[in-house]
């Protein structure tokens, strides 16, 4: 099995090729992920996992190992296949999955790409239990509190969704990691990625 990928992205987006030695590797992303990578032409590291079907095979990335597990548990339940999974995981962040299934939420779930009621209530069922504890916005230590927290709320105030306002703060990140500590400038930055 291929556990990870490092080498220079080739081309971005969700149909990302990953250039490793002399070969270019397709890796399916989620649209969270894809706008996550840095510009094409540099480095990137990315978790994988390798779907063999009779049609093909199908090599999907993710931006760290937590993701992964989430797509992994997803599509350990019937009637979720990795393209569900997939636009799932572009929709809401990984730890964001884990607080629906985990407090049982079905309507959050149902509200997600590709999930109805029934497959919202199997998933609570299936995986309410087994959902491992991920770390939001990147294992950020400050995700229970202090900036992070303190960031999201300012943008939820703004009336954005959870799930867009923190992948605009991780990207503000990422772009500009100087303001992290700085609420204000973190946020006024996330606001360009929205």
């Amino acid at each position: 099995m291929i556990s990870f990928l490092e080498g220079r992205l080739l081309t971005a987006g969700t149909e990302a090729v990953v250039q490793v030695g002399g070969i270019g590797l397709q890796v399916q992303l989620s649209a969270l992920t894809a706008e996550l990578l840095p510009p094409p032409g540099q480095d990137v590291r990315l978790w994988t996992h390798l779907s063999v079907r009779e049609d093909g095979w199908s090599l999907f990335g993710f931006i760290d190992p937590g993701e992964r597990e989430m797509f992994r548990l997803l599509i350990s339940v019937s009637g979720i296949g990795p393209k569900v999974a997939m636009s799932m995981l572009s929709r809401a962040p990984a730890a964001e999955i884990a607080r629906y299934l985990g407090s049982g939420d079905e309507k959050a779930l149902a509200g997600l790409p590709g999930i109805g009621k029934k497959s919202a209530a199997r998933l609570v069922v299936e995986l309410g239990r087994r959902v491992p504890d991920l770390p939001a916005a990147d294992g950020d230590p400050d995700a229970g509190s202090g900036p992070l927290s303190e960031g999201l709320a300012v943008l939820a105030a703004m009336g954005l969704p959870r799930a867009l306002a923190e992948n605009a703060l991780r990207r503000a990140r990422s772009e500009e990691p100087e303001l992290a500590g700085d609420v204000e400038g973190w946020v006024r930055a996330a606001l360009r990625f929205i």
